[in-house]
């Protein structure tokens, strides 16, 4: 995959001054602009060192939310930290991993998972 940067990039646009008749006067005008058309976002699943057991979410900073599940600042899981990343997978858009997340939630989920190992 190729890696894309978010660095604000400056480019220059050509245009008449004043609504003037004269073509021959243009102004560069700066734009910056951000390349925010891929920014991941993650399904992934949780397993809890404590109980064994798997939690499932998505998010679009998995590292962070890994870090607010152990520091016991999410109300679902605090009783069963700590926790470490078993699974993940990156969605294009939220709605994608959100979707996923609720696939594995289900009966035919857990049994994909199961089937390939995962859990």
């Amino acid at each position: 995959m190729a890696e894309r940067s978010n660095a604000a990039v400056l480019k220059t646009v050509e245009g008449q001054l004043s609504g003037g008749s004269n073509p021959s006067l243009s102004a560069e005008i700066p734009i910056l602009y951000r390349d925010f058309s891929f920014m991941p976002f993650y399904t992934y699943i949780l397993k809890s060192l404590k109980d064994d057991g798997y939690y499932y979410g998505h998010t679009a900073d998995i590292d962070n939310r890994l870090l607010k599940h152990n520091g016991k600042k999410v109300r679902s899981t605090k009783s069963r930290t700590p926790f470490v990343i078993h699974y993940f997978e990156t969605f294009e858009t939220k709605s994608e991993a959100y979707l996923r997340e609720l696939y594995f939630k289900s009966v035919a989920g857990k049994h994909y998972l199961r089937t390939k190992g995962i859990i």
